[in-house]
C-alpha cells in the first residue's frame, strides 16, 4: 500500500541511495521522494493510524512538520479520551504555536531571524517556528518602512493595529500634496499591505 512505498524509499535511503537516485529509479520528482521520506519518518503509531484510516491525509501531512516530541505529545492527546487531538488545518496551527506565519511575508532578511524555520513539503511553504521573534523583526521593518514614507514627503503614515482591515470605501483618494496619507495594514499572518494616498 501507500505506506509500504514510503517505507521502501526510507530503506533505500538507509542503504546509501540518494534522493536524486531514488527519484530517477521510480520516475518521480525529488520533491515527491522528500515528501514520502517525511511521512516515513513519522512515529510508527501515526503511520499505523493513517494505514487504518483513523486519520486523513491532511493530518498526516501536517504531522510531518512536527518534531519527535510534538508527535509524542499529539499521540498522547489522541489516546486521552478527555482531550481532543487537533487534526487538519487546526493541527498545523497547534504545531506552530497558534500562528501559521509563512516566511514569504517577511519584510526583513531571513538571515536576521535566528529561530527555527519549518518546511511544509506538501504546501511547499516554510513557516516561522518562533512567532514572537518574527513579530519583533517584522515590526522593526514596518517602522523602517513608515520612516521611509515620511522621508519621501508623506505628512502622515499610519500603521493600523494588527488584524485591522483597510477598507477603501471608508476613505477618499487624495494625493500627497492634498493631505493624503499612507495606511499600512498588517494581518495576523504577518502580511503587510500599503495603501498610499487616502484620507479618512
Amino acid at each position: 500500500d501507500e505506506m509500504d512505498q514510503f517505507e521502501a524509499f526510507q530503506r533505500l535511503l538507509k542503504e546509501g541511495r540518494s534522493v536524486e537516485d531514488i527519484a530517477h529509479t521510480f520516475g518521480v520528482t525529488e520533491l515527491t521522494v522528500k515528501r514520502r521520506l517525511a511521512i516515513a519518518n513519522l512515529h510508527p503509531k501515526i503511520r499505523q493510524l493513517y494505514r487504518a484510516e483513523e486519520i486523513d491525509a491532511d493530518t498526516l501531512r501536517a504531522l510531518t512538520l512536527a518534531s519527535k516530541q510534538q508527535q509524542k505529545d499529539w499521540l498522547a492527546l489522541w489516546d486521552d479520551e478527555e482531550q481532543h487531538a487537533p487534526t487538519g488545518s487546526y493541527l498545523k496551527k497547534w504545531l506552530l504555536g497558534g500562528e501559521n506565519i509563512p516566511t514569504s511575508v517577511a519584510l526583513f532578511d531571513l538571515a536576521a531571524y535566528h529561530g527555527q524555520i519549518i518546511t511544509d513539503l506538501f504546501g511547499e511553504e516554510q513557516y516561522f517556528a518562533d512567532a514572537q521573534a518574527f513579530w519583533t523583526l517584522q515590526d522593526e521593518a514596518i517602522q523602517a518602512m513608515r520612516e521611509q514614507y515620511l522621508v519621501q514627503g508623506w505628512r502622515r503614515v499610519e500603521v493600523l493595529e494588527r488584524g485591522q482591515r483597510f477598507y477603501q470605501w471608508e476613505y477618499q483618494k487624495a494625493g500627497k500634496k492634498k493631505g493624503g496619507a499612507v495606511w499600512i495594514a498588517v494581518s495576523e499572518r504577518g502580511e503587510v499591505e500599503v495603501h498610499e494616498g487616502y484620507q479618512s
